[in-house]
C-alpha cells in the first residue's frame, strides 16, 4: 500500500494572503482616518454653530438693551429725540472695562466688544430707527380684543397711540482658537404704547387699590393697578362684578390691605365674604371663590388661615408679609383657565404702566440714593405723583443739578400745559373776619412777550388777561353764626367738635384755637353756616371757588364768534376776545407758535401768607339737558377742540348733576347712564357722534354734593349762593353730621384724585368712596359715568374715611362709552407700556441695506 502524499501551501499561496492583510489593514486605516476626518470637520461645525449661537444670542442681547433705552426715553422724556447714531441721542452700547470686569455685559463671553468700525468690522454695533406712527395718520389704535395674538394683552380693547420702533444689531464671535469672526445681524421691533388714562374704567397708581363694597357694584371696563388689589364684597348676595380685563402689577388678594382692626373697612370691619366674579374669555362671569368656598386669589385661598372672624390673627406683622408668605406658584396657571386673561398679575408679567415724565433723578434722599420723579418721596420736592396738579415751580433753573428730568415733569403739569390759567390769592381773615381773594387770568403759557411787567405775567409765563367776566369765577368766602351761645366739646373726634372760637358772630376758617383752651365737655349750642360749607371730613369751613360752567359756556361761544357784545368774553388786556388759535388744537406746548383755547383750564390757589387754606373749588350749574353738550362742540367749538379739562391744585367740589341731566341717574346695566350719555350716543365708529362733552376733572380730592345742597337747582343746575338758604344742607353742615341728600345725581366726567391711604389706625374707604360724599344718600343713586383714576395721596384734604359723615349711596358707575369707542378729553396723560412685537435674523446685505436707508451717512 502506497503512503498518501501531504500538500503543502506553496508559497504563492502564501504570499496572497499576505497582500490580503496588507489590503485590509490599508482599509481600515484609510477609514479610520475618514472617520477621524469627519469627526474632526464635525468638531469644528459644531465649535462654529457654537460660536454663531452665541454671536446670535449676543446680537439679540444688543437689540434688548436698545429696547430698554427706548422704553425709558419715551417714560422720561415729553418730547422724545431721535435716535441718530451720529445725533445727540443714538441708542448706546453696554458699557466695558478696560481691562473687563465681572460687571461688564459680555463678561468672560468670547464676543468682540469693541465698537464697530469700517476698520474693525467685528465690533459690536447697536441702531435705532426713527419712531413711526401706527397708522400713519397718528389716529388712535385699537388693540383688537378678536385678535388671538391680543388674547393677554392687558389693554386689549383699548384705543392706544401707537409708535413702532426698528432696532438693528450686530455682534462678532472671535474663536480664541483662531479662525474667522463669526458675526450674527439681528431686527427687532418696538411697539411703543401710549395709552389714554381715561381707557380705563379704574385706574391706581402709587397706590394698591381696595375695594369692598356693600351692595352690588358692576364695573364696566379695564381695571389696571400698579401695586397690590384687595377685593371682597361685604353684604351683597350678588356681589362685586368685574365685567372688563382687570390687571395689576402686585398681586391680587382676597384680604384686608392692614393687619389693624381699625384699618379695615368702617374700622374693625369683617372681611366680606359674598362673590367677587370676573368675566371669562367668552363672556361669562366665573366667581374668584370656587364651590367648596376657596378664595382662587393670588394665594389660591391660603390666605384665609391668617383670619378669624374677618379680622387677621395677627395684628403685629404687616399684612402684605403675612399675605405675601403665601403666594402659590400656580396661580397663573389657574387664572387663565379661569379668566383667559381677563385677570392678570405679576405672576403673568404685568408690570407699572407710568405716566409720561415719570423716571428721572429729581434728588437724593439722606443716604444719597436717587429720588425718582413720580414717586411719593418726589413729592417733598415738588415732583412726586401730585405735581400734575401742583403750580409751576417758577424758581427752577437750568443750574439745578436734576433740571432734565424735573423739566420733563414741568412740561406734564396741567399748569403748564392748559391754555387758561386762574389764580386765586387769597387774604387769611382776621379778628374773625371772612376771608377775601383776588382772581386773576392768566393766557396759555408763554404767552407774555419778553419785557412785560412781572405783574402782568402768570406762573405758567401766560399774559394778564382783562377783568374776570362777571360770574365766571366767584371768592365765596366761608362764614357761620352762632346760634345759641354754648361752650366747646375738647374731644376733637366728636363730630360737633370744630376749631373756631365765637367771640363774634362771624368768623372765618382761618381763625383757630387749640381743643385745650376750653374745658367744657358739652355743647348748648349749634353753628349755622350762612356762606360756603362746613366739611365733616375735614372738620374745616370750607371757602369756595365757584367756576360757573355756564358763564364759561357763554365766554367760550364768544371766543367763536369773535365778539364782546354781551359782555361775557374773556377779554385780553386791550379788550380784544381771547381764546381763538390754532384750530384743532389751540395752545400745544409741542407746538411752536400753537395759540388759542385748547380745552384746558387750571386754578391755582394760594394765600397771600404762604399758610395753608381750606379753600376749594366748586364746580356750579353743570346740568345740561339730554341732547345738548355742556360747552360749545363740533363745529362752533372755539378752535374745534371738543371736551373740557379743569385742573386744580385745591380739592374740588361738583356740585349736583353736571355734564348731564340728572335724569336717569338710576337707570343701570351696561347701557344705563353710567355708560352711556344721556342722548344714547356712544361715538362709535360710523355712528352718530354723541353731544357729551369729553370732561376730565383733576384735583386732590373731588366731592360730590346732592343737587339742592345749597339750594333748589336753577335752570343751569346747582350753585353756591351768595347766602345759604335756612333749610339747605350747606347751612346745616356744621350742625348736621350727615344731611339727607336731597336727590339722586349724575356726573360725566373723568376723575384724577387724591386719596387717604389706608394705615393701622383707617382705612382709604376703597374705590367705591374715591369721590368723596358729606351726606346721607341712602335711598338715593350717585351715577358716575367716566374713569376713575387715583394717581397720589391727597395733600390739602387729608381727613380721614369714615361713616360719621356720609351714608353710601346706590352706586351706578361706569366706564364711559365715549371714552371706550376713543374720545378723550383734552390733556389727557398717557401711560406707556412696550411690547417686542417682531423679531427676526437678518442676512448681512439686509442688515446693510437697513442701515444704509435710514441712515445713509454711517460709515
Amino acid at each position: 500500500m502506497k503512503p498518501t502524499l501531504r500538500h503543502l501551501p506553496s508559497a504563492r499561496t502564501r504570499g496572497s494572503a499576505f497582500v490580503t492583510v496588507l489590503l485590509y489593514s490599508f482599509l481600515l486605516l484609510s477609514l479610520v482616518a475618514t472617520i477621524l476626518q469627519w469627526s474632526l470637520h464635525e468638531r469644528r461645525m459644531n465649535s462654529r454653530a457654537a460660536y454663531f449661537l452665541e454671536a446670535r444670542n449676543a446680537a439679540e442681547a444688543l437689540a434688548e438693551y436698545g429696547f430698554s433705552q427706548i422704553a425709558t426715553q419715551f417714560t422720561s422724556h415729553a418730547s422724545v429725540p431721535s435716535f441718530d447714531p451720529q445725533g445727540s441721542s443714538p441708542l448706546l452700547l453696554p458699557p466695558v472695562h478696560t481691562p473687563a470686569v465681572s460687571t461688564d455685559f459680555f463678561y468672560g463671553s468670547n464676543v468682540d466688544t469693541t465698537p464697530y468700525s469700517p476698520t474693525h468690522p467685528t465690533g459690536m454695533e447697536l441702531i435705532g430707527i426713527n419712531a413711526q406712527n401706527v397708522p400713519l395718520s397718528g389716529a388712535l389704535f385699537l388693540i383688537d380684543s378678536n385678535d388671538p395674538n391680543n388674547a393677554n394683552d392687558p389693554l386689549k380693547g383699548q384705543y392706544i397711540y401707537r409708535r413702532d420702533i426698528q432696532v438693528i444689531a450686530r455682534a462678532s464671535v472671535v474663536p480664541p482658537s483662531g479662525g474667522l469672526p463669526i458675526t450674527a445681524y439681528v431686527t427687532e421691533k418696538v411697539t411703543v404704547r401710549g395709552a389714554p388714562l381715561f381707557a380705563n374704567a379704574i385706574f391706581y397708581s402709587n397706590n394698591d387699590l381696595e375695594i369692598f363694597p356693600g351692595p352690588q357694584m358692576d364695573i364696566y371696563g379695564p381695571v389696571h393697578c400698579n401695586g397690590n388689589m384687595f377685593v371682597s364684597n361685604q353684604s351683597n348676595s350678588t356681589g362685586l362684578l368685574f365685567h372688563g380685563a382687570v390687571s395689576c402689577s402686585g398681586n391680587i388678594y382676597h384680604a384686608w390691605a392692614s393687619e389693624s382692626p381699625a384699618g379695615d373697612g368702617s374700622g374693625s370691619e369683617a372681611l366680606g365674604s359674598n362673590p367677587v366674579s370676573f368675566v371669562n374669555a367668552a363672556g361669562s362671569m366665573v366667581a374668584m371663590k370656587d364651590s367648596s368656598n376657596n378664595w382662587r386669589d393670588s394665594t389660591l385661598g391660603a390666605d384665609s388661615t391668617l383670619f378669624s372672624g374677618g379680622l387677621y390673627r395677627n395684628t403685629t406683622t404687616a399684612a402684605l408679609n403675612q399675605l405675601g408668605a403665601l403666594l402659590s406658584a400656580n396661580f397663573r396657571t389657574t387664572a387663565l383657565q379661569l379668566w383667559g386673561g381677563n385677570l392678570q398679575t405679576s405672576a403673568m408679567g404685568i408690570g407699572t404702566y407710568n405716566p409720561v415724565g415719570a423716571g428721572g433723578q429729581v434728588g437724593v434722599d439722606g443716604s444719597s440714593n436717587p429720588i425718582l420723579a413720580n414717586t411719593d418721596a418726589a413729592d417733598a420736592l415738588g415732583y412726586g405723583p401730585h405735581a400734575m396738579i401742583d403750580p409751576p415751580n417758577t424758581s427752577l433753573t437750568s443750574s439745578d443739578t436734576y433740571y432734565n428730568a424735573k423739566e420733563e415733569m414741568e412740561q406734564q403739569r396741567f399748569a403748564n400745559r392748559s391754555a387758561l390759567y386762574i389764580q386765586v390769592v387769597v387774604t387769611p381773615g382776621t379778628a374773625g373776619a371772612a376771608d377775601s381773594a383776588t382772581v386773576n387770568l392768566y393766557g396759555w403759557p408763554g404767552s407774555a412777550p419778553s419785557g412785560t411787567p412781572a405783574n402782568q405775567v402768570g406762573p405758567n409765563g401766560g399774559i394778564l388777561l382783562g377783568t374776570v367776566p362777571s360770574g365766571l369765577v366767584t371768592f365765596v368766602p366761608y362764614k357761620a353764626t352762632q346760634v345759641t351761645q354754648g361752650s366747646y366739646i375738647t374731644n376733637s373726634g366728636d363730630p360737633n367738635y370744630h376749631k373756631y372760637p365765637i367771640t363774634t358772630t362771624t368768623y372765618s376758617s382761618t381763625t383757630s384755637i387749640s381743643a385745650t383752651t376750653y374745658s367744657a365737655t358739652t355743647v348748648s349750642a349749634v353753628q349755622a353756616v350762612n356762606q360756603g360749607l362746613f366739611d365733616r371730613r375735614q372738620m374745616a369751613g370750607i371757602n369756595l371757588v365757584q367756576v360757573d360752567m355756564s358763564a364759561l359756556r357763554a365766554a367760550l361761544t364768544d371766543t367763536y364768534n369773535n365778539s364782546t357784545a354781551d359782555g361775557k368774553a374773556i377779554v385780553d388786556a386791550s379788550n380784544n376776545v381771547w381764546g381763538s388759535g390754532t384750530a384743532g388744537s389751540g395752545y400745544n406746548p409741542a407746538v411752536s407758535g400753537s395759540s388759542g383755547w385748547n380745552g384746558a383750564m387750571y386754578v391755582e390757589v394760594k394765600t397771600t401768607d404762604g399758610s395753608a387754606t381750606q379753600t376749594s373749588v366748586a364746580l356750579g350749574n353743570g346740568l345740561v339737558s339730554s341732547g345738548n353738550s355742556l360747552l360749545p362742540s363740533g363745529t362752533t367749538a372755539p378752535n374745534q377742540v371738543q371736551g373740557i379739562t379743569i385742573a386744580t391744585n385745591a380739592p374740588m367740589y361738583v356740585l349736583g348733576a353736571f355734564n348731564a341731566d340728572g335724569a336717569n341717574a338710576t337707570t343701570t346695566g351696561a347701557s344705563g347712564s353710567g355708560t352711556t350719555p344721556d342722548d344714547g350716543h356712544t361715538g362709535a365708529t360710523g355712528s352718530t357722534a354723541s353731544a357729551e362733552t369729553p370732561v376730565a376733572l383733576a384735583s386732590d380730592a373731588i366731592t360730590i354734593l346732592s343737587p339742592g345742597y345749597f339750594a333748589s337747582p336753577g335752570t343751569n343746575g346747582s350753585a353756591a349762593n351768595s347766602s345759604n338758604g335756612s333749610t339747605s344742607n350747606a347751612y346745616k353742615s356744621w350742625a348736621t353730621p350727615k344731611p339727607a341728600a336731597t336727590d339722586h345725581t349724575e356726573v360725566a366726567a373723568a376723575f384724577i384724585t387724591g386719596l387717604v391711604g389706608t394705615t393701622s389706625s383707617a382705612n382709604s374707604g376703597g374705590a367705591h368712596n374715591l369721590p368723596r360724599f358729606l351726606e346721607d344718600w341712602s335711598g338715593k343713586t350717585v351715577a358716575i359715568r367716566g374713569s376713575l383714576v387715583s394717581l397720589y395721596k391727597s395733600k390739602i384734604a387729608i381727613g380721614t374715611f369714615s361713616t360719621a359723615y356720609y351714608g353710601a349711596p346706590t352706586r351706578n358707575w361706569g366706564f364711559d362709552k365715549i371714552f371706550q369707542n376713543g374720545h378723550f378729553p383734552p390733556l389727557t396723560p398717557k401711560v406707556m407700556s412696550y411690547r417686542r412685537t417682531d423679531f427676526s435674523d437678518m442676512t448681512p446685505a439686509a442688515y446693510q441695506a437697513t442701515r444704509t436707508q435710514y441712515w445713509p451717512s454711517l460709515p
